[in-house]
């Protein structure tokens, strides 16, 4: 039955709810309409969106009064629409859906403690991102390193190339080392000295025989030595400049790659801890000849 002039029943508490989503949606912005879309636009389009309104109305390409304000509305309207949950939670306030009442968590017993932000997951790095994080936070000493490796190795080919300084000296004493094919003698010459000679040219030097001995000038390394009367000379293979010399030059290498290649962080930390050793290796080799 239809009764013409009754008012349908609407309890307090009902209008009550209904004036508060009214107030509610009033102080809530439309960010759809910001940005000119639907509420059912995809995020790509909201994106696509967002560029085109930032891109016109940015304060530095937009000389109106209102641009700034309206570009602060797009980035707030885009901060709302592009993050899932954010929408959702846009969303079901803007029909009237009042968000769920999360209650405060007790407080921790150890005052330090510090709560982790929603959806945080803690992950452990793989042995392999350690050591990748190590390099990367020692990548510059490592560079370091090949940086003087190879002014160093630039001072051995100096060193090698100019004229060899000559010495006059005198064999005090001489001591065959090894019998058979691969003999060879160490002779001690009066500043001290002892070098080593192939057993080929043992039986060219004597006791008391006077010579004159070819070094390098900067790092005095022997290269030769030569009697003064018969012309016969003889040359040290066991030196850095002898049968060692491939070592500078394999640091020459190694040093000019780890300085000047910019690819890579494994790549040129493990070039600095190779050029180090091999650092250490040419500065043995530098003393060989003494053994």
């Amino acid at each position: 039955m239809n009764l013409i002039g009754v008012k349908p029943f609407v309890s307090l508490e009902t209008r009550r709810v209904c004036f508060f989503i009214f107030v509610r949606r009033l102080k809530l912005k439309n960010y759809y309409f910001i940005l000119g879309v639907t509420i059912y636009a995809r995020d790509s389009e909201i994106k696509s969106t967002y560029r085109k309104l930032a891109l016109k109305y940015h304060p530095d390409k937009n000389s109106s009064a209102d641009a700034e304000s309206v570009f602060k509305e797009i980035n707030e309207a885009y901060e709302v629409l592009s993050d899932p949950q954010r929408k959702l939670l846009y969303d079901q306030m803007l029909i009237g859906i009042e968000p769920p009442i999360q209650l405060a968590a007790p407080p921790h017993r150890d005052p330090r403690y510090r709560p982790k932000p929603p959806g945080f997951v803690h992950q452990r790095n793989s042995k392999r991102e350690q050591l990748f994080n190590f390099m990367s936070h020692n990548l510059k000493y490592a560079v370091w390193i090949s940086r003087v490796t190879f002014l160093f190795s630039i001072m051995l080919l100096i060193d090698f190339s100019l004229t060899p300084k000559s010495d006059s000296q005198r064999i005090m004493d001489r001591e065959s080392v090894y019998g058979g094919r691969y003999s060879s003698l160490k002779v001690r010459i009066d500043n001290g000295s002892t070098l080593t000679i192939s057993g080929k040219d043992a039986a060219k030097f004597r006791i008391g025989t006077d010579i004159i001995l070819h070094s390098s000038p900067l790092f005095s390394v022997p290269i030769k030595m030569e009697d003064r009367l018969k012309g016969i000379m003889a040359r040290f293979p066991v030196s850095i400049y002898g049968n060692f010399v491939f070592i500078p030059l394999v640091l020459l290498l190694t040093s000019l790659f780890g300085t000047f290649y910019q690819k890579g962080v494994e790549h040129r930390f493990n070039l600095g801890v190779m050029n180090l050793l091999l650092l250490f290796f040419n500065l043995l080799c530098l003393q060989i000849h003494h053994f």
